[in-house]
């Protein structure tokens, strides 16, 4: 099947296999990880390193099912696309509508994340000021052009992985010193039996917390919007997802495990789980980073929703262009610059909103539509491969059946255990994007507009 839609020739294929690692690392933010130290340390009891792990291992089956998607519709739609085409249209656009919420809040988010960094420093500049400049910042560059946002994209994640570098060292000079655990080797700062078997904990607090760090590996899925942008999709996505994906959890995992050996009893002590990493920060001797990684965080509030929103504007465009959305505006590309411009400022618009968001909250609504969207990604990988194609033969139905069941049913688990208002207001969205669909289908009458592509 060979894919040629409009996009094929206006969106111009530019991006590499390193350009897309990249682009990924800054959507999901390598700095993320002492962002999401002090609130899921403390939910998890310590356990902060294990979450990482069980989530990095839970995505994985994801990653992989978003790679199989990505080889056959290599289009910029991504999970609306593949369920779209694998299973039906009317559930096509539900997914892409969840993943909606999950695009359009991420740029929030990192403001949120940001906004609280930067007031510990100038608190007596209101919140809001700084995401509007958050905002506008990221909204003119992702405009000029996806080779500029991918240039300003590769020089952000170099320059957080430097910082990653450099807390590591100050935190294992810190245990060389006897500070911590004074010790490479603690499994408690892994596994914390003691508090897991205690009344009330179990293993449902490292799901939730799983449920929450999710948000930690939201990028090795938005590369795939980027399909009609990169060179030879076919292999490059799905390269890119494994490489994203792999690369993160091992990372996460073993700077999660640093931190907890350089102070254990942390969790139940922060001052301040949003911004915990602060305290640790001095702990190790990096009193000078305390001062400085606010700044830092502003320079993540901009790779971040550099990513999300340039994946965004392509899902609205790619919408837009099927006439999902109201093509005039979202599928709109800008003559010289081949950007989708009203999705750009439309994502910029609503992300100024983002200093009324309590910032847990606001991570359990990002989950959500991930959530939803992954588990039907995995779910489409079985429709097309194992029940289409009827690839049931030895390995594939390992490859085509149980791994994706397993990527299923670890993300509906993880849906489950976000925040009740988070599924609240997630279902709402849902409901609403039905009755939209409805509406515009004549209540299901006729099909929604699909993707031209030639058979």
């Amino acid at each position: 099947m060979n894919v040629n839609t409009e996009a094929n020739s206006s969106l111009k294929r530019v991006l590499p296999l390193a350009s897309v690692v990249f682009y990924g690392f800054a959507y999901l933010i390598p700095t993320s990880v002492f962002d999401m130290y002090g609130i899921v340390s403390s939910m998890t009891h310590g356990m902060l390193a294990l979450t990482h792990l069980v989530t990095a291992i839970a995505m994985i089956f994801t990653a992989y099912s978003f790679g199989r998607m990505a080889a056959v519709y290599p289009i910029s739609g991504s999970s609306y696309t593949y369920v779209q085409r694998a299973i039906s249209p009317y559930l096509g656009f539900l997914t892409g509508w969840a993943l909606l919420s999950d695009y359009l809040l991420i740029p929030m988010l990192s403001y949120v994340i940001a906004a609280n960094y930067v007031s510990t420093v100038f608190p007596q500049i209101p919140s809001w000021v700084w995401v509007v400049l958050f905002a506008g910042t990221v909204t003119f560059i992702t405009h000029i052009g996806i080779k500029v946002t991918a240039w300003v994209n590769n020089i952000i994640v170099l320059f957080q992985f430097f910082v990653l570098l450099v807390v590591v060292f100050f935190m294992c000079k810190h245990l060389l010193g006897g500070g911590g655990a004074a010790t490479f080797f603690d499994w408690s700062a892994f596994y914390n039996a003691k508090e897991l078997h205690q009344e009330g904990v179990g293993f449902g607090v490292i799901f939730s917390g799983a449920s929450i760090l999710v948000l930690s590996y939201l990028g090795f899925d938005a590369v795939t919007t980027l399909a009609e942008e990169t060179i030879n999709p076919r292999v490059t996505i799905g390269k890119g997802v494994m490489i994203i994906c792999a690369g993160a959890g091992i990372a996460f995992t073993i700077i999660s495990y640093f931190l907890l050996l350089s102070w254990p009893t942390g969790w139940k002590e922060f001052a301040d789980v949003n911004t915990a990493s602060l305290e640790l920060f001095k702990r190790v001797g990096l009193d000078s980073l305390t001062v400085i990684y606010p700044f830092l965080a502003v320079i993540g509030a901009l790779a971040g929703p550099l990513a999300a929103q340039t994946s965004c504007s392509r899902m609205l465009y790619s919408m837009g262009r099927d006439n999902i959305l109201p093509k005039k505006f979202f599928g709109y590309l800008h003559p010289k610059r081949s950007t989708p411009t009203f999705s750009i400022l439309f994502i910029g618009g609503i992300s100024m909103i983002a200093s009324f968001l309590d910032l847990t909250t606001a991570i359990s609504l990002v989950n959500f539509g991930a959530l939803f969207g992954f588990t039907f990604v995995n779910i489409s990988v079985i429709f097309h491969y194992f029940i289409k194609e009827k690839k049931r033969n030895g390995f594939n139905l390992v490859r085509y059946l149980i791994v994706p069941l397993i990527g299923a049913g670890v993300c509906l688990t993880f849906l489950l255990n976000l925040d009740g208002n988070a599924k609240t207001v997630g279902f709402i969205w849902l409901v609403i994007g039905l009755i939209y669909l409805a509406i515009h289908t004549n209540f299901f009458r006729k099909l929604p507009p699909e993707l031209k592509l030639d058979q």
